[in-house]
């Protein structure tokens, strides 16, 4: 079995140039990752493997399955060398407004087909694990990603997708982590699965302006209503508001509404994890590791 690499700790390119120099820099780290906790295999369960085909295969010891350490993970079957899939990793998770396929394309040298995919495989390993609720005082609202339509007013989103965004407020009214997701409309229906995905019920108290689509949730969070003036008495929420639309105007221009749930996965998955740089990009590539493949057919546009 192949030695330890250890974990990539590193926010400049230079770092990571000087830790991964070859493809097999890159596989002995996704080893380390995928059998970390010991051997299974995933047919039989049985925990005794011997060396498989290469370096980087482990094969059971009871029926001789043969797997791979990018098997059964979102980089099975990749067709970009893993060396410059890691390049775009880094750049994607480091760089404060990420990067956007046509930038992964002209970088990396990839055709514009295989960064898409790069790209979507990305924002999936991106979306959260629900581990990490908001509590304390949680401010909550909606947005409409690329503004209101002329003669459009209020909630009525037209063609427009329609957010709603959570931000958790900490020590000395500092902003925490936030979440957002795509809702059909401004409905208590349409809230509730939010709320109860990202918020902590028994520990958050919860800020929204007067809409009446809130009133029903009152019955499950502790929620607070006030008049929004302008966003004046919502300031953290506005402020990530401000920041997640210039990024996807400045970055992507237009988001579709099949993956528009991705790139908040993306700008989220970031924003979380602002204060904790030295680690964001092992953390993207343990998420690649566990979760499973993703195909080009199944979810081209």
């Amino acid at each position: 079995m192949p030695k330890l690499f250890g974990m990539f700790q590193g926010i400049t390119i230079k770092q990571f140039h000087q830790f991964f120099a070859n493809e097999d820099d890159c596989k002995q780290y996704l080893f380390d990752i995928k059998w970390k906790d010991g051997y299974q295999c995933r047919r039989c369960k049985a925990t005794k493997s011997v060396k498989g085909r290469t370096a980087f295969h482990l094969r059971c010891g009871k029926c001789g399955y043969d797997e791979s350490v990018t098997a059964h993970t979102l980089f099975h079957k990749i067709k970009i060398p893993l060396l410059k899939v890691f390049g775009m990793c880094f750049r994607i998770a480091v760089r404060k407004k990420g990067m956007s396929t046509i930038e992964l394309a002209n970088e990396f040298d990839v055709n514009q087909k295989s960064s898409w995919l790069f790209k979507r495989k990305s924002q999936e390993a991106m979306k959260s694990s629900g581990k990490h609720l908001l509590d304390t005082i949680v401010e909550a609202d909606e947005l409409m990603i690329g503004g209101p339509e002329a003669g459009k007013r209020g909630r009525n989103k037209g063609d427009k997708k329609l957010v709603v965004i959570a931000v958790e407020k900490v020590k000395g009214n500092k902003i925490g982590r936030a979440y957002a997701e795509v809702i059909k409309d401004a409905s208590a229906e349409s809230f509730k699965p939010f709320f109860e995905k990202y918020i902590d019920k028994d520990n958050a108290r919860v800020v929204t302006d007067e809409w009446r689509g809130y009133w029903p949730l009152e019955s499950e969070f502790e929620i607070k209503q006030k008049p929004s003036t302008g966003g004046k008495n919502f300031p953290g929420v506005h402020f990530v508001i401000m920041n997640l639309k210039g990024w996807i105007r400045g970055i992507h221009h237009h988001c579709s509404d099949k993956f528009m749930n991705g790139y908040l996965n993306e700008y989220f998955f970031r924003f979380n994890r602002r204060n904790f740089l030295n680690s964001i990009w092992h953390k993207l590539i343990e998420r690649f590791m566990i979760n499973t493949p993703y195909w080009y057919k199944a979810n081209a546009a």
